[in-house]
This record gives structure tokens, sequence and C-alpha cells, in this order.
């Protein structure tokens, strides 16, 4: 069966049962369990008035699935019944799907579905103009080759503390300093990237470091740093 007002693919326990020949209070009863279990929603009920394929007429509280979560609670509940019966329930669930895809829209659907579409489209747009937008910033700091705040050049860090760029990145590499790549275009237009360090986390590792150091005339040496000179360090 399929639901009129949701126009969407349901099969109720009373469906089940017939499906697998099982009772249908056997099917409930299932039902209940799994879902006291939580492996499965418990769906709504329904009343039903019908003639079974036995020709009698039927009629009581039904469990109706409907849906996506429907349709793989269903697929639990044959599976703990009659798992040789699984792939007939698939199959059935299939034909259900075709019969509503090819049902005509009312005009109320159609509109609901024409404005589900434009949301889409929207959000889709939206998402991609956000993208497109990033890179354009991207590109932009990658043309002015500005370093992202917060952070130095290990360049940078030899010019203000007169320490080698290669004891400035043993240091960080010694105390977990967090380091990165950054991109910069060159003078002549090509793409050049440098490694890059949090600043304050640098700064606290130094002092950290220094703190450990013993001074060797013009030279400092530390067991994670080895022999290495430095001109500036107190700020």
């Amino acid at each position: 069966m399929n639901n009129l007002i949701t126009n969407k693919p349901s099969m109720t326990s009373l469906d089940i049962a017939e499906l697998v020949g099982s009772r249908h209070s056997d099917v409930k009863r299932s039902i209940e369990r799994l879902a006291e279990r939580d492996i499965i929603r418990l769906p709504p009920v329904a009343f039903v008035e019908r003639i079974n394929n036995l020709g009698h007429t039927v009629k009581g509280e039904v469990y109706n699935f409907e849906g996506e979560e429907g349709k793989r609670d269903s697929i639990i509940v044959v599976a703990q019944l009659s798992p040789e019966f699984t792939a007939r329930l698939v199959d059935r669930w299939r034909e259900l799907e075709e019969v509503v895809s090819h049902q005509p829209l009312s005009e109320m659907e159609m509109i609901a579905a024409m404005a589900a579409d434009a949301v889409r489209q929207q959000k889709r747009i939206s998402h991609v103009e956000e993208k497109i937008e990033s890179v354009a910033e991207t590109v932009e700091s990658i043309k002015r080759g500005s370093v992202p705040a917060g952070w130095i050049g290990f360049a940078e860090l030899k010019a203000k503390l007169g320490m080698s760029p290669l004891k400035c990145k043993t240091l960080a590499s010694a105390y977990n300093v967090p380091t990165d790549t950054h991109s910069f275009m060159t003078p002549d237009g090509q793409l050049g990237s440098r490694g890059i360090v949090n600043h304050a986390s640098f700064m606290a590792a130094l002092r950290q470091m220094m703190s450990e150091a013993e001074c060797r005339g013009t030279r400092w040496w530390h067991p994670k740093m080895g022999i290495f000179q430095i001109l500036k360090w107190g700020e």
C-alpha cells in the first residue's frame, strides 16, 4: 500500500505477516520487542479493514512502516522473523516505490516539490559562492604573501633573534611548537612556500629553553639544541 497523504510508499505489519506467512499477532510482538531494544523505531499505529489474501475480512490496528526509515525497520523485522523472505520484502518495497514514482502529483504537491527544489538550488548556489569567495581570499593572501595572524616565518625569527633558521626549527621540533607551511607569490610570479611557526608558542618555548641553557662565552648550549648563538630573546 502507499500513503496517499504523504505520497510515500508504506507497508503495514499485516502486509508483512501475509508476505512471510506468519500470524499478525506474532509480527506485532516481534516489532514491539525490537523497538524495546532500540533496534528499530516503533512505527505509528493505523486502523485497517480489508480482505486478506485468503479472502477473509480483516480489521484492527496495525503498525505502519513508511518511507526510508520504515523500509529499513521492516527489513530488520522480516530478517528477525523469517530471513528467507528478506529478498521478497525488498522486492515488494521496490514495487511500492515504483508505483509512487509514477503517480501524478497534485497541484499542491508540485508546488511543494518546486519550492523544495528551489531551496536546494539556492543552498547549492550559496555553498558554491562561499567556496569561490574562500578561494579568492586564499589567492589574494598568496599574492600579498601575508603570513596568517599569530604566525611568523623562520627567516623573520632569524632577523628578530639572531638565531639561525635551522636552530629555530630545531627548537620548534624539540618543544612541539605548532608549525605550518605558508604559500606566497614570488616577484617573478612563481608560487613559493616557506615554513612558519606559531609566534606566541615559539617565544614561550624559547624562554623555557633559555632558562635551561648554559652560557659558553658568546654562545649557548642546550641538550636539545646543541651549541647555538642568539642575540636577543628577552621579549
